[in-house]
C-alpha cells in the first residue's frame, strides 16, 4: 500500500518529518511514500485534505488511516504497519 505524505512550504514540522525519513530512517520507506506537496500538486493535496479532514501538515495517510502526530516513534510505528518495507 502506498502511503501518502501531505506537505507544504514554510512548514517546520514538514521539514522535520522529511529529515527524519531521510536521515533517521535512512530512506528505508522512500519507495512506499508518495509525497503530495501543496505547491506541486495543489488539486491532489486539496482532495486529500478534504477527504480526510486534515487541518495541519504534515500528515501521513494509508487507506482511511491518517497519522497527524508525526513524532518519530509514531511515524516509525505507522510506517511499519502500512508499508511493504515494514513487513
Amino acid at each position: 500500500m502506498k502511503i501518502k505524505m501531505i506537505t507544504q512550504d514554510n512548514c517546520p514540522k514538514c521539514i522535520a518529518l522529511e529529515m527524519f525519513l531521510e536521515k533517521g530512517l535512512r530512506n528505508k520507506y522512500k519507495d512506499d511514500i508518495q509525497i503530495i506537496h501543496r505547491s506541486e500538486e495543489e488539486e491532489l493535496f486539496m482532495q486529500e485534505v478534504e477527504e480526510h479532514g486534515i487541518m495541519a501538515t504534515p500528515a501521513l495517510i494509508a487507506g482511511s488511516e491518517v497519522l497527524r502526530d508525526t513524532a518519530p516513534s509514531k511515524v516509525s510505528e505507522f510506517l511499519k504497519k502500512y508499508s511493504e518495507a515494514g513487513n
